[in-house]
């Protein structure tokens, strides 16, 4: 695969990411990206997976999710997911 098919890819699952998230306004960036890296069913739920907890508060209009957003890795805390977190949410959660 050449860069250029790469960043198609890339660009093609992004965007398949956005469409889903397209009813969370300006959070639906913020929540793509982590659906890129995570699946976008670990945020969505599933019938046999609840709907994660950042996904309800953003539902409910609570826009302090910061913590929620960080800690959102596996079972266990690696610091350079939750650096990469830290640097996703400064990038791309909008005020």
């Amino acid at each position: 695969m050449n860069r250029k098919q790469g960043y198609l890819l890339l660009h093609l699952d992004l965007m398949r990411n956005l469409y889903l998230f397209r009813g969370y306004g300006k959070d639906a960036l913020l929540l793509s990206v982590l659906a890129y890296n995570v699946g976008p069913y670990a945020i969505l739920g599933t019938s046999k997976r609840p709907k994660s907890r950042l996904l309800r508060k953003i539902e409910r209009g609570d826009r302090n999710i910061y913590n929620d957003y960080i800690a959102f890795c596996h079972s266990r805390t690696v610091k350079s997911i939750k650096f990469r977190r830290q640097v996703e949410f400064d990038l791309f959660f909008m005020k």
